[in-house]
This record gives C-alpha cells, structure tokens and sequence, in this order.
C-alpha cells in the first residue's frame, strides 16, 4: 500500500490506462472489462429522494463492483487534491459547523446556490481538468479516470468520486472569489454548492451582490466569476441578511454564535412530550400522518394496531428522534444543556441507553460558584453588578459598580450569599482608568476561574460574555456566545467591542474562550437602574491590562 506522497508522485505521472490500472491496485484486463463490456454507465440505480424543500433529489448509485474502484479513486484524489481554505464540503474535518463559524456575527451575509451543481460538471470538465494544471496527466489517463467517475455525461450524486472532483473542478473558482473576497474585506466560504459571503463593513459591495425594487442580485464581478467558470446560480436561491434579521449559513443561523433554528428545537421538544403523553406510537403515528415520512413499508404500517407493526414504529421513530438530537449535538456539543436535557427524555422514554452522557456538573453548576451578583440598595438606589473570582487573584469587577463606598452582597444566582464587600473593608486594588476593583475573597476557592490571556484575542475571536443583567432573585446568568467585532480606545482605556448586548447589571461580568479561561471583564454597562442601557460600545477590558496593573 502507497502512502499519501507515494500516491501523489504516481497519480501525477499517469499517462496510459495501464497506469491508472496499476495506482488503482487492478489489473489491467479487469478494468478494459468495466470500461468497455460492461461500461459504467450500466452500473447505476437511479432513484429520487426528497429534499427539505420539496424538490426532488436525483441519485445515481454505483453497483457495488463499480463503487469499489471508485473508493479507490476517491482515496488517491484527496491524497492528490489540496483542499482550499474556503471549501468546507466534502473536505477532512471540515462540515457545516466549521462553514457556518467563519460567518459569525457579521452584518451582512450573502448566500447564493449554484444550480445542479453535479450536472454543471461534466465529463469534459472533469477530463480536461485533470489534463490541465496543476496535475498535468495523459489523455489517456485522464480519459479512463473521467469514464470511471461520470455517468452519463456527468459527476453523479451518489458515487464516492464525485464529491473530491468536484472540489478540484472548482479550485480555480474558488481562487478567484477568495480574491474577490479580499478586495472587499469579506469572508467568503463553498460548501459544495452554497456559496457565501460575510461582512462586518455598513454597507455590502454592489460588485457582489445589490438589490433593488425587484428583489436581490448577483453583482456584476461576482457574476463574471461565475459565468467565465461555467456555473449557474439558483435565482430562487438569492439570499442577502442582514444583523438585525436571522441570518443564515448552510442551514445553521449565525447571528451571535453557530446554532440550530429555534423551530427545530421546537419540534423536538414537542415530539418528546407527545410520546411521553400519549406513547410512542401516537406520538409516531402523528408525525407519520403530517407528512414526515418517506419510508413507504412504515407508512403502510400505520393504522394496522398489531402489537408486532406497532414495535416496528417505535423502533424506526427511535432512530428518527435519535437523528434529531444526533444534530443538535453535532452542532453545539456534547455538552450542551439543551442537548443533554433532552437526552435524557429520550432515555428515559424508551428505557435504555440511547446516548451515553456522563453526569458531571453542568455549566451553570461551575459558574454558580465564580460569577455573582453584586448588590448595594440605600434610600436613593439600588445598585447591581456582576463579578467573578478568578485564581490566585481573587473577586474582580468594575470600579464604577462599587465606587460609591457602600457594602455590597456577593451572592449566588440562587440566593446563597457568599460575602460583604467594601473599599474600606477587603480592597486589594482598584484603577479607576482601566475601570477595576479587586477585593480579597477568602481562602483560595476550588470554584475560582482560571486565568486565560487577552493577547491572542483578534477581530472575529468568539468568546462567552457572563453576567446578571437586569437580575431578579432567580434568574440565572446570562451566558452570550459573541464575538469581537471591534478594538477601540474607551475613556482612555483599551475595549473589545462585541456583537452581544450588555444592559444593566453586566458590569464586571466575565468574559471567557472557548477553554472557558478568562479573557476579558465586561466594561461598558450601566451600573444602576437610573443609567442609559443604550451605550453604543458594547465591550470588555482585555484581561492582560487589569493583571498587569495588579502586579505593579
């Protein structure tokens, strides 16, 4: 067996059918055979699946003596094909997720399809790529390659080479658009045949997209682009949002962080309370009789009441509902609430093990303990603010929030109180220019945050943002998935913007990375209930300044 640079040094001196035989580990007379007697086009099943939207979906499926070469071949294009930056489908760790993360927290997003995509990629296309640079190989080699891929002319969706050539076809069209993308300062991403384009800019480049009275259109470069690189968009499939409407990519919204429709959890939870009310099989039996089922032998068994066709139901509607909550964990984690709530439901409803979760405290158990609610009521008003203990350090939160001298409760969002503090009581530092206070908090607690750095945070880092605004007694914080979308100079003191809202009650808040290590302490938000929650910067200190003035 060739390892991957092995392959790459073959695969791009290929010449004869001969060649290719060898690479793909057969003989020479077996492939003459599936070219020539057999021929490919022979070797498919056609049928129709049903998109989301109702349009049909045309599958050309391989026999299994044809998808065994085409593996093959599939395995000796990726190891040939460099996958570029922007391509998200069909790509090594790369999917949806990963698409839709590059489009977070923009002001615009712009989305366009391009239409029949594997028809637009035809058997020409495929052999004169491969002839072309940069792979360069024979005629002939390139001939055999293309009649092994194609079906009737074409990439067809369901064979296992089709998604790699594909991703090679359009290699120079992505050069071109991430060209274009930097022109403009936007971010743009492929995945397979939807396309977009994302900015943090106020107004979107009329060259990549504008709209009229008409409705919304491809700009002239964009669609130059496109034309010169023979693909056709969807018109159908024109889609331009902006921040203040639910924005979309690959399905998933990305206005503050990745996640799913809040219509899908919807369903979801639904459905579990159906079946936990009614039972499985109504609960199935609904869903069946509204149009969700494709599955022909398991619509037929609806209605028939025997125990043995009921069983069969609540066996196929386990699989559906476990490919329900499969989603949502793909999306936002193993260890997300919503995802392991309903976990649980679907557990404990069909009494076994469906998804494995290992109960450990949840994120809200961590926090409960590290970030507080600050608060000081006298006769003129009350004041309210947030924050956290962070290790070796001890309980930090703004300067503005507990100026005004008073005693302020630190307290859990469930009632506990944990201290007093006061600037003549416990202060340890304060800096009234970088906005911090930072007053002793007992003996080292095991709940304390870590320490993270602010010095790797960029334009377009996403970070959690936790804090009590607006807090009465049991509510619990709030936690924001937001990104940095701006750096700029505050009351002389360095500030990251965010695409999150901070109100009343947030000031001192924490912010975190992704590792759930402090980056940040909320800055800009009213501390009493008589302040404006109507500031335009929406920010955070970077962390490196407050410890840097502690350690002097």
């Amino acid at each position: 067996m060739y390892d991957t640079k092995e392959i790459k040094d073959k695969f791009l001196k290929l010449q004869t059918r001969e060649d290719v035989a060898e690479l793909l580990g057969i003989g020479d007379k077996s492939l003459r055979y599936f070219l020539y007697a057999v021929k490919p086009d022979n070797m498919y099943s056609e049928f129709i699946i049903k998109k989301k939207n109702g349009d049909d979906r045309h599958i050309s499926a391989p026999d299994k003596r044809l998808k065994n070469i085409q593996r093959k071949m599939a395995h000796i294009l990726n190891c040939v094909y460099k996958v570029k930056p922007a391509v998200h489908g069909f790509a090594i760790e790369k999917n949806i997720v990963t698409n839709a993360e590059n489009h977070v927290g923009k002001k615009y997003v712009f989305n366009i399809d391009l239409e029949n995509f594997f028809d637009q990629i035809h058997f020409g296309r495929v052999r004169g790529m491969l002839m072309n640079p940069p792979y360069n190989i024979g005629a002939e080699a390139a001939l055999v390659i293309a009649q092994l891929a194609c079906c009737n002319g074409k990439l067809p969706q369901g064979a296992p080479t089709s998604p790699v050539l594909s991703n090679m076809v359009c290699s120079p069209l992505d050069t071109q658009l991430t060209k274009l993308a930097h022109k403009y300062k936007l971010q743009y991403t492929r995945y397979a045949d939807d396309i977009s384009f994302s900015s943090y800019k106020n107004e979107f480049p009329v060259g990549i997209a504008y709209t009229d009275e008409e409705g919304i259109h491809v700009g002239k470069e964009l669609k130059e682009i496109l034309i010169n690189e023979n693909f056709v968009v969807n018109t159908h499939k024109i889609r331009i949002f902006d921040y203040r409407k639910r924005q979309e990519v690959t399905g998933l919204v990305v206005n503050q962080f990745v996640n799913i429709r809040r219509g899908y959890i919807k369903k979801i939870r639904a459905i579990l309370h159906h079946c936990k009310k009614d039972g499985v099989y109504e609960a199935a039996k609904d869903y069946i009789e509204r149009g969700n089922c494709k599955n022909k032998s398991i619509i037929e068994l609806i209605g028939n009441e025997s125990d043995e066709d009921k069983e069969k139901v609540a066996v196929w509607f386990k699989k559906v509902l476990k490919g329900k909550l499969g989603y949502v964990k793909y999306v936002r984690g193993k260890d997300d609430q919503v995802f392991l709530k309903y976990v649980r439901e679907i557990n404990e409803i069909f009494d076994e093990e469906i998804f494995h979760i290992e109960e450990k405290p949840s994120f809200l158990d961590k926090i409960e303990n590290s970030i507080f609610i600050l608060e000081s009521a006298t006769d003129k008003q009350l004041v309210q603010g947030s924050g956290f203990i962070l290790q070796g350090i001890g309980l930090l939160t703004n300067y503005h929030v507990t100026e005004n001298g008073e005693i302020f409760d630190v307290k859990t969002y469930k009632g506990e109180k944990k201290c007093s503090i006061s600037c003549g009581i416990n202060l340890v530092k304060e800096n009234e220019s970088i906005d911090y206070a930072c007053y002793a908090f007992g003996k080292a607690s095991e709940e304390a945050l870590k320490l993270g750095t602010s010095k790797e945070l960029t334009i377009g880092s996403e970070v959690i943002v936790i804090s009590y605004p607006d807090y009465c007694s049991g509510n619990s914080p709030e936690v924001q998935t937001v990104n940095i979308i701006g750096e700029r100079i505050f009351l002389g003191q360095r500030i990251y913007t965010i695409s999150g809202r901070i109100v009343h009650g947030a000031s001192g808040g924490a912010v975190l990375n992704l590792s759930h290590e402090v980056v940040g302490m909320i800055r800009c938000g009213p501390a009493s209930l008589d302040e404006t929650a109507d500031s335009a910067i929406q920010g955070f200190i970077p962390i490196d300044s407050i410890v840097y003035d502690l350690g002097n």
